[in-house]
């Protein structure tokens, strides 16, 4: 019995460690993990979530009190795993098995995603795609793609070898706006589109998104936290590139 107990624990927290790292949001997070516990048999659950740490006291029927703590080392926001999860904690709470939610848990962590080349492909299609927004012509938006897609693969490969996000997002700005103003040159187009094109997709959206919902439900450490998140991001990716424009603009051309 005891052991069951504890599998069902280590499941729930499980899940709400999948979330997280995900970039859920806060409320989801805390919402989600209470409904498991509840479905599953206990008869209190209080959880408390921020962006790097879930903590969970589960009460179950029998008396005893289960604590656990999840530190959270890196988010990669995946809206696709969100949602996926989603899904399996209602239908948990429609039909609660603990074994179905784990090994569900198990198959979804096996999953595999999109690789990085079509990662990067995304990335640069989005990058074209801003292009045009901005007004500009094919030019620019075949230079915004190729500088997109290498920002892409860079951040991609950075993130496997646990390089500073900041220093990810530095050095991508960086390469960017050399990029940029190489090509510009070689295609005459306009380096200011190219390169705001192919640095938005080193943007953190979904970090101000999150921070922003968090924020409006109540939750002001994690909506202050993400809100400090975005903003370092937002500083790497102009030193980045201020630091090579202003470098640039001092060479003859």
């Amino acid at each position: 019995m005891i052991i069951e107990i504890e599998r069902s624990v280590n499941t729930i927290t499980d899940f709400g460690h999948r979330l997280l790292a995900s970039g859920a949001e806060i409320h989801r997070v805390e919402d989600t993990v209470e409904r498991l516990a509840l479905a599953a048999g206990f008869t209190a659950a209080e959880v408390y979530a921020t962006p790097t740490g879930l903590f969970a006291t589960l009460v179950s029927s029998a008396g005893p009190v289960y604590s656990r703590v999840r530190r959270i080392r890196r988010v990669e926001p995946n809206l696709a795993r969100i949602a996926a999860l989603n899904q399996l904690s209602r239908e948990f709470s429609a039909e609660p098995d603990i074994s179905v939610l784990e090994a569900s848990l198990m198959q979804l962590s096996e999953k595999a995603g999109y690789g990085p080349f079509w990662t990067a492909a995304a990335g640069g299609l989005g990058s074209a795609a801003f292009a045009v927004i901005f007004a500009g012509s094919w030019k620019e938006m075949l230079l915004g793609a190729g500088i997109g897609f290498a920002a892409m693969l860079w951040m991609l490969w950075a993130r496997q070898r646990q390089i500073p996000a900041f220093l990810a997002c530095a050095a991508a700005a960086a390469a960017a706006a050399v990029l940029g103003t190489l090509g510009a040159h070689v295609l005459t187009a306009s380096s200011d589109i190219a390169i705001l094109a192919g640095v938005m997709v080193l943007v953190p959206g979904v970090a101000m998104t999150s921070s922003l919902r968090d924020l409006l439900s109540g939750e002001l450490v994690s909506g202050v936290a993400r809100a400090a998140e975005a903003a370092t991001t937002a500083v790497a990716v102009a030193v980045g590139v201020a630091a090579v424009l202003g470098i640039l603009g001092v060479l003859p051309w």
